[in-house]
């Protein structure tokens, strides 16, 4: 596994992930911060379930993703890439049950926190249900770290037909 987790690192130092800005940054990180989703993401204006843009623009990326997650012996519908995003105190309201994250890099401090215990997710999966347990990061980042957070989202019974594996 740690292998891949140099693989996945390599990839996404050549990868400009987007910056949060005004328009797709809800819970108001500092600009600096950049994240995407790979997988399947719900489309909020037009009420649809579909495979992200990063996804098909970065297939081989997702292939990789979505290889760690199987040996993770987890099941998902999306990957959300973090990188040097610190969080705050928050749940998140949209996920189906429990999340896997996993962190790298060459960090220190940014700590994970799940109601208020010590989480170690540096290239170890930590489980939890982030829906229902309040979770944030140390703000004591120095350094690059990425943080996967693979998750599930209700998919309509039409997509439900298509796997991971089909890019």
């Amino acid at each position: 596994m740690q292998k891949l987790i140099d693989e996945i690192e390599a990839m996404l130092k050549t990868i400009n992930i987007p910056k949060k800005n005004k328009d797709n940054n809800r819970r108001k990180f500092p600009a600096f911060c950049r994240a995407m989703t790979l997988g399947y993401v719900k489309k909020r204006y037009i009420n649809t379930v579909e495979l992200s843009t990063p996804t098909l623009k970065y297939p081989e990326l997702y292939k990789k993703l979505v290889h760690l997650g199987i040996l993770c012996n987890f099941e998902f519908t999306s990957i959300h890439i973090n990188h040097n995003i610190v969080t705050p105190k928050h749940k998140d309201s949209r996920n189906m049950g429990v999340s896997l994250i996993i962190s790298f890099g060459d960090y220190t401090g940014c700590d994970l926190y799940v109601e208020g215990v010590k989480q170690d997710t540096y290239r170890k999966p930590v489980i939890f249900n982030g829906s229902k347990l309040e979770h944030w990061n140390s703000d004591d980042l120095v350094g690059n770290r990425y943080s996967l957070v693979y998750y599930n989202i209700k998919i309509p019974d039409a997509v439900k037909d298509i796997t991971q594996e089909t890019i």
